[in-house]
């Protein structure tokens, strides 16, 4: 079986993935990883189809080594059946509720390091839509496997989608629930030190992202809302405010996306090195909020922030 090669740093994940409730180890997290990655290409913009279900090798040598295959194997027998849960519209405009694998099947040759996983047409759309309304996730492909805990991978998830915002808050209710920790950790401290903290010490010392979080108790006698204030440890904003960089960045995603090329990353870097991406983002930042308003088309976004490029800062993205 041939694998199939990306070219990309970053794993661009749907936020239906990154918010979804479910509890998977750390293992199956990283067969995710591989999943999501080899769905890069067809990500759309646009609403999907229930067309097809899919069939991709995936390599288990990206995340773990040889004497660990027939584990993470196992780990991935035990991914088959796994349901997903989500919500879409019909052609009659009337909501559907729909409940899915994500992996349908798996095969391997005996003592191999590639396994075929199949996808199935149900799970596609919530698996590939990034368009409006739904967003996705941008976060590094090798911190994101790397890390060790499932929890620090779903805090990493985390960060990165709301770095650009400085942070996220939630109640402790639903961040339970995302976590899958509805009966777990009953006392407070052993939640925090066994979940909050252990994420916290592994992202601040291998991520380029990180947080710091606060747990207060509002109109309540106990802890119910946690706050949670991002930061980012990217060597590329030594020359820029902090917090531009993942705002620029960020923008130009939506003229150059990843599942294309890298020229967001590049134009993004070009930017940093002039020292000015917070030109950039004085210039961008209205076109984004009328983006997000619904007064300005994907198609003018990216006419106009290349004019602006070109133009105002000597770039030539063609």
């Amino acid at each position: 079986m041939k694998t199939e090669e990306t070219k990309s740093l970053s794993i661009i994940q749907p936020n239906r993935v990154t918010n979804a409730r479910y509890d998977w180890t750390a293992t199956q997290k990283n067969i995710m990883y591989l999943v999501i990655e080899s769905l890069q290409n067809e990500m759309s913009y646009q609403p999907l189809l229930f067309d097809r279900g899919r069939e991709y090798v995936l390599d288990l040598g990206k995340i773990t080594d040889a004497e660990h295959y027939n584990y993470a194997f196992k780990e991935a027998e035990d991914f088959v059946g796994r349901t997903l849960h989500y919500d879409w519209k019909g052609e009659n405009g009337k909501m559907n509720d729909t409940t899915t694998t994500i992996i349908a099947s798996i095969t391997r040759e005996r003592g191999a390091r590639f396994i075929r996983v199949e996808i199935p047409k149900m799970a596609i759309p919530v698996l590939l839509f990034i368009g409006k309304g739904t967003g996705f996730t941008v976060m590094q492909k090798t911190i994101a496997i790397s890390l060790k805990s499932k929890h620090s991978k779903r805090m990493y998830e985390l960060c990165c989608r709301w770095a650009d915002k400085g942070g996220f808050n939630m109640s402790l209710i639903e961040f339970r629930q995302m976590m899958y920790l509805e009966k777990q950790y009953k006392d407070i401290n052993r939640f925090r030190e066994q979940v909050i903290d252990i994420a916290k010490k592994e992202l601040k010392e291998s991520a380029d992202k990180w947080f710091e979080y606060r747990l207060e108790k509002v109109k309540s006698r106990s802890y119910n809302w946690i706050y949670c204030k991002v930061f980012t440890n990217d060597l590329k904003q030594k020359n820029a405010e902090k917090g531009v960089y993942p705002n620029v960045y960020n923008y130009l995603l939506l003229t150059f996306p990843p599942i294309i090329s890298d020229k967001a990353m590049v134009v993004a870097d070009k930017l940093a090195d002039m020292q000015q991406l917070g030109a950039a983002w004085d210039k961008f930042r209205p076109l984004y909020e009328k983006y997000a308003s619904g007064d300005m088309d994907a198609k003018h976004i990216m006419n106009t922030t290349k004019l602006i490029l070109r133009e105002d800062f000597n770039i030539n993205t063609d």
